[in-house]
């Protein structure tokens, strides 16, 4: 397959995770939808690429399951069987990252491997953009080294409450600081509307480090028509067969323009996701 046009729309979701009681299925579907009415709204195209990045914890390992049941060969028949998807198929790139959905009308979405991993000073980083296997609890720095050294973009994601006091300040002084040769912070549509804009998102426009924005979904069924609503979009050429990295690559190109799309969480939905999680929490204290 040929590198698509330069001027090719592409669509990002950078912060997704797939839970148990997702439907799969209605989770793509949801995500297409989401993502056809920000490229209409947003830039007037019915033409576009979109782009889930998965963000999966250490106990989550579905792009795993959905590779299992990739499209490929009749000797995968009981996988495909079994795979989580009805209505849409999955299908091989070149890259053992990224995998191609296709829904039932033809239209494909593809779908890359990350990572979301909780350093020693209870912060997170994503590693997008790579299927390598990452330790929790290891120091911030060391976290982003890893991640840079497995062929991942690292990217710290604002969380509630968790860019404050000591946290907030052992960020600053590494974005102060930043040894890195690619950074990225990250924001999601969890953050509230009536909440100001984190300073240390002033700080990285300072220092040159820019913000990726993604669902970041939560754990619960209501959250799967969320995927594709929130996040960033870009133009530049895409290699089909390599799409993980033709999409690292604009990202690490500082002349790449990114433009910001989607709504952040209303005040209701805001304090009822903070309540919900706080009881999910305590469940699995108890578990």
């Amino acid at each position: 397959m040929a590198i698509q046009n330069r001027e090719n729309l592409i669509l990002v979701d950078s912060h997704v995770h797939l839970y148990n009681c997702f439907d799969f299925d209605c989770f793509f579907d949801s995500a297409l939808a989401n993502f056809s009415v920000c490229a209409k709204n947003y830039h007037g195209s019915e033409d576009f690429t979109p782009f889930l990045l998965l963000t999966e914890t250490r106990d989550d390992h579905y792009f795993q399951a959905l590779s299992r049941s990739l499209e490929k060969d009749s000797e995968r028949l009981d996988d495909r069987r079994n795979s989580p998807l009805k209505t849409w198929t999955l299908h091989p790139t070149s890259e053992s990252c990224s995998l191609r959905a296709r829904s039932r009308d033809g239209r494909d979405l593809y779908v890359v491997a990350g990572r979301q991993i909780v350093t020693a000073e209870d912060l997170e980083v994503l590693a997008l953009l790579t299927d390598g296997d990452f330790e929790d609890g290891l120091p911030l720095e060391t976290t982003v080294e890893r991640t840079l050294a497995a062929g991942g973009v690292p990217v710290i994601p604002w969380g509630f409450g968790k860019w404050l006091g000591r946290r907030g300040t052992i960020l600053e002084a590494l974005l102060q600081d930043n040894p890195f040769p690619v950074l990225f912070l990250g924001d999601n549509s969890g953050r509230p509307i009536f909440w100001p804009r984190p300073p240390l998102f002033d700080r990285a426009d300072r220092q040159g480090v820019r913000v990726l924005r993604g669902t970041d979904p939560l754990p619960f069924e209501r959250e799967s028509f969320r995927p594709g609503a929130f996040g960033f979009a870009t133009r530049g050429p895409l290699d089909p067969e390599r799409p993980a990295r033709s999409l690292k690559q604009l990202l690490l190109d500082a002349e790449t323009e990114l433009f910001e799309y989607g709504s952040l969480e209303n005040p209701w939905r805001f304090i009822r996701n903070q309540i919900s999680m706080q009881i999910v929490k305590r469940q699995r204290r108890k578990a």
